[in-house]
């Protein structure tokens, strides 16, 4: 809570300020309510198709990653069971795929029709970010930590995973992302480039919207200087500003109150 509530706060106080409390009109086409950013507060957006991604450009994946978060003590508790991690997988798959059919055959067209002719598209998107779908980013991401903490990929597991992932392109590019990631680890590839960008890609996240779009609005780039100059300032702005005044401190704030709480109760005894 202490590492993501606060940065993201941040930038929906940013985002509302500079489009003068419209959104992002893409995704909210008559403007954000107060609801929208309530909603947004609380991480609930991704539950609302007007509010998931309006406030915050890329906020759909903070809302996503919250509902995990929930499920998370349930799917600890799945691991740790025998062939736990096959079987949390399986339903991690069975999830996406189910979802992934509802989606397309149902609830797309019926939040289509409810939405006016013009907005439609927004169901499209607003499916393609909820949990059931992403859902399968946490599955590899489930394998990638057994791998390093326990040098075991269950291949039941990821064939699973690899499995629900077929039915599509986008499917195949979270493959292809795992495969990377594996491989970094497993061949124990470490640079310090990287491990900065792990360590400030939080706030490079959230903060790479608006430096793209000043950027663009000064002066056209191509594609590869764009992304340097981008992630280049972006780190720039977290690396001076969001992590020494906010991130620091609240991680500080919040590990402090977390070793008290988990601290054991001294037992007065008697001689």
């Amino acid at each position: 809570m202490f590492r993501i509530v606060p940065l993201f706060w941040l930038a929906i106080a940013f985002y509302v300020l500079i489009t003068k409390g419209e959104g992002f009109k893409v995704w909210a086409p008559d403007g954000i309510g107060a609801s929208d950013v309530l909603l947004t507060l609380l991480f609930l957006h991704g539950f609302s198709v007007t509010a998931f991604n309006s406030v915050v450009p890329g906020g759909w994946s903070i809302a996503v990653e919250m509902q995990f978060y929930l499920l998370f003590p349930f799917i600890i508790y799945l691991v740790r069971l025998h062939n736990g991690t096959a079987f949390c997988c399986f339903l991690i798959a069975l999830s996406s795929v189910v979802g992934q059919f509802a989606a397309q055959r149902y609830l797309i067209p019926q939040m289509s029709a409810s939405l006016p002719q013009d907005h439609a598209y927004l169901a499209d998107g607003f499916f393609y970010c909820w949990l059931p779908r992403q859902s399968v980013c946490f599955g590899f991401g489930l394998l990638l930590y057994g791998w390093t903490e326990h040098k075991n990929v269950p291949r039941l597991g990821a064939l699973f995973l690899v499995a629900a992932c077929l039915s599509s392109s986008w499917g195949g590019e979270v493959i292809i992302l795992f495969a990377i990631s594996f491989a970094v680890l497993a061949l124990n590839v470490t640079r310090p480039l990287l491990g900065l960008l792990g360590r400030h890609s939080y706030a490079i996240y959230l903060a790479h919207f608006a430096v793209l779009s000043a950027i663009a609005a000064l002066f056209p780039l191509d594609l590869v200087p764009m992304f340097v100059l981008v992630i280049g300032l972006s780190l720039a702005l977290s690396y001076y500003v969001t992590e020494p005044l906010i991130e620091r401190p609240c991680n500080r704030l919040g590990h402090l109150l977390a070793s008290r709480i988990g601290r054991p109760k001294t037992v007065a005894t008697v001689a």
